[in-house]
C-alpha cells in the first residue's frame, strides 16, 4: 500500500504540535541537560516517493513491477552543541520491493536498495522546551544517496548484473525526542528527501525524492556540562 506524501504530512504536523503543547506546559528540569552529550541512534520507518509505480521489461519480456514506497532502516550519531543545536551523522538503507514475472525462457531475482549518508544539524525550539521531557526541532542535512541494484537471470545461460550509482540530495524535515531518562531517548522525525537523479535507473527510478516517517530509539553518553 502506498502512503500518500500530504497523509504523512499531516500525521508529522499533528504529532509535532502534541510534542509541543505537551513540552511547554512542563516545568523546567536542568537535571535534563543534552548539552556536549552524545547520541546513537536505532531508526526505522517508512518512505514514500513522489512519482508513480514503475514496470521494466527484461530479457525475455520479463516484467518487473516496483512499488514506490516502503520500508527504512538505519543509524545515526548525534552531538549536543548546546540545548539549541546538534550535529548529525545518519547512514540508512531505503528498500525497493520488486516484484518479478518469470517469462518462458527466463526467471529473474531483482533486489534495490538506495542508501543515504548525511550531515546535518538539528535546531531545537521554542526555548521553553529547553530542560524539558520533550524537545521539537526542525532539521536539515546534505549528503550522497547510494543505488545499489543487482539483477540475476537465469535461462540457458545465468547472467548476473550489479549496479552502483551515487546522486547529492539532501533532507529537510521536523521532529521531537522524548527524554525518557539519562541514558534513553525516543524520537519521530518527519523529513523530505532531495535529490538528484542516478544516472541509470536503480529500481526502476532514477529519483528517490519524497517524504519518510522515521521512529528512533537511541543511548545518550557523555557527562555533559551541568
Amino acid at each position: 500500500m502506498i502512503v500518500k506524501p500530504t497523509k504523512l504530512l499531516v500525521l508529522a504536523t499533528t504529532l509535532l504540535v502534541a510534542f509541543t503543547m505537551s513540552a511547554t506546559a512542563q516545568s523546567i528540569d536542568y537535571s535534563r541537560s543534552l548539552e556536549k552529550r552524545h547520541q546513537i541512534e536505532l531508526r526505522l520507518g517508512m518512505w514514500n516517493q513522489v512519482t508513480d509505480t514503475r514496470t521494466e521489461v527484461g530479457i525475455g519480456l520479463v516484467s518487473t513491477s516496483v512499488e514506490s514506497s516502503g520500508f527504512l532502516g538505519g543509524l545515526a550519531y548525534g552531538h549536543w552543541l548546546s540545548e539549541s543545536m546538534a550535529l548529525t551523522v545518519s547512514v540508512g538503507a531505503m528498500a525497493a520491493k520488486i516484484e518479478t514475472n518469470s517469462g518462458i525462457a527466463v526467471t529473474t531475482t531483482e533486489t534495490a536498495v538506495v542508501s543515504p549518508i548525511m550531515f546535518g544539524l538539528k535546531q531545537y525550539f521554542p526555548s521553553s522546551t529547553y530542560y524539558t521531557s520533550v524537545r521539537p526541532y526542525a532539521m536539515a542535512a546534505v549528503g550522497t544517496y547510494i543505488g545499489s541494484q543487482t539483477k540475476e537471470e537465469a535461462g540457458l545461460v545465468v547472467v548476473v548484473e550489479s549496479r552502483t550509482e551515487a546522486a547529492m540530495g539532501g533532507q529537510i524535515g521536523i521532529g521531537a525526542d522524548f527524554i525518557l531518562g539519562r541514558h534513553v531517548n525516543l524520537g519521530v522525525m518527519m523529513a523530505y528527501n532531495l535529490m538528484t537523479d542516478f544516472r541509470n535507473p536503480i529500481g526502476g527510478s532514477k529519483n528517490y525524492s519524497g517524504p519518510q516517517l522515521v521512529f528512533g530509539i537511541s543511548y545518550v553518553f557523555g557527562r555533559g556540562v551541568h
